[in-house]
């Protein structure tokens, strides 16, 4: 990302923000609220158009128009929000937004496949609305590792969790970025960078 400047109407939310993640590494981005975080990693994922500015991705410049675009180019984003359906099972939700007809075996084992070779564990059957917190993040998780992302992007991942879960899923973002992906780590928590973050990139104002 260079010189990313967005506006809404007489707001600048972002004002020549640079940022540069490299792959095999952990990259935390920090700062108070309403520092313009995750509106610059929604720049990276499509869902907002920089008003100025560059987005690169593997080197080449890109416009993404849709966060369905950046996720082709390989890019995923867990919300701090979950945007599961909780009516839907894991594997529904894993599925939604993919094309062609809807296939229920096939989406379970693509869920059990993606788990298994992320070290996630999660019931591709049981419906997303009974599922604890920790275990809906999960499913988040694996619905963009089964696009097969290369950079993921969490938005304060630990915040709904419990201090077991969240050191479970820094351990998880850790070995994930060791196998040659690249994280992009939104948070409030000083002391999650400093676990876990290779690179720490501070928004200020």
């Amino acid at each position: 990302l260079e010189g990313i400047t967005r506006r809404f109407g007489a707001v600048t939310a972002l004002e020549d923000a640079s940022l540069t993640v490299r792959p095999g590494r952990v990259h935390a981005l920090l700062g108070e609220n309403g520092a313009g975080k995750t509106t610059l990693m929604r720049i990276a994922f499509g869902a907002l158009a920089p008003t100025r500015g560059v987005v690169r991705w593997q080197g080449a410049p890109v416009q993404f128009r849709s966060p369905a675009d950046a996720l082709a180019a390989g890019i995923g984003m867990v919300h701090q929000h979950f945007t599961l359906v909780p009516a839907m099972t894991v594997a529904e939700n894993v599925a939604l937004g993919g094309s062609g007809l809807f296939d229920p075996d096939r989406a379970a084992a693509r869920v059990r496949t993606v788990a298994a070779k992320a070290g996630l564990v999660l019931d591709p059957f049981a419906r997303v609305e009974n599922l604890p917190v920790g275990a809906q993040q999960r499913c988040e998780i694996v619905k963009a590792l089964a696009r097969d992302v290369r950079l993921l992007i969490l938005d304060e991942p630990t915040a709904v969790l419990a201090p077991e879960e969240a050191q479970e899923l820094l351990r998880w973002v850790r070995a994930y970025a060791d196998a040659g992906n690249a994280v992009v780590l939104i948070t409030h928590k000083l002391r999650d960078a400093l676990a876990v973050a290779d690179d720490i990139t501070v928004l200020h104002r």
